[in-house]
C-alpha cells in the first residue's frame, strides 16, 4: 500500500495542500486517497488539463502501459501538464530502468521510498529541475575590478 501522506511530506510546502490527481490505468477498482482525485491514464491524455496542476502521482501506472504511451504521458506531463510529477515504480519491472527515468528529466528521489519500500519513487518539478550552475554569477562576469580603468 502506499502512503501518499507520507509522499506529499517529501514535497515543498507549495504543493502539500494543492491540487493532486492520481493517474491510474484502470478507474473502476480505484478510490483516491484523501485530498486527491483519481482519473484514467486514457482520459487524462484525451482531455489534458488546461493551466498546470500542482501535483500528478503515477503509482504502478507505467507498468500497464506500452512504453511509446508512457514516455509520450511523461513527456506531456513535465512539460504542460503538471509542476511536480511522482513515480512510483515497482522495482520488479524490468521495461523501465534508471536510464529510462533520467533521460526523461526524472530524478530518483530515495527519500520519498519509505512510502512505498518495494517501488522506487521518480521526481520531476518545474521548480528544481535545473541547477544553477557555479560559473553563473557576477563574480565571473561583472568584473568589478576594471571598471573605469579599460575601455572595450
Amino acid at each position: 500500500m502506499i502512503d501518499i501522506e507520507v509522499l506529499r511530506r517529501h514535497l515543498p510546502r507549495r504543493l502539500r495542500d494543492g491540487r493532486a490527481i492520481v493517474l491510474v490505468t484502470d478507474g473502476a477498482n480505484t478510490e483516491p486517497p484523501p485530498g486527491a482525485e483519481t482519473e484514467t491514464v486514457e482520459a487524462f491524455l484525451r482531455q489534458p488539463p488546461g493551466p498546470r496542476v500542482p501535483l500528478v502521482v503515477l503509482p504502478d501506472t507505467l507498468s500497464a502501459l506500452d512504453t511509446a504511451t508512457g514516455q509520450q504521458l511523461l513527456g506531456g506531463l513535465r512539460d504542460r501538464w503538471a509542476d511536480e510529477v511522482l513515480i512510483l515504480h515497482r522495482r520488479d519491472d524490468e521495461r523501465w530502468g534508471l536510464n529510462d527515468f533520467l533521460a526523461l528529466g526524472f530524478r530518483h528521489d530515495p527519500e520519498a521510498e519509505t512510502a512505498a519500500p518495494d517501488h522506487a519513487v521518480y521526481r520531476t518539478s518545474l521548480y528544481d529541475y535545473k541547477l544553477t550552475p557555479d560559473w553563473l554569477n557576477a563574480r565571473f562576469w561583472a568584473n568589478p575590478e576594471m571598471w573605469d580603468k579599460a575601455r572595450w
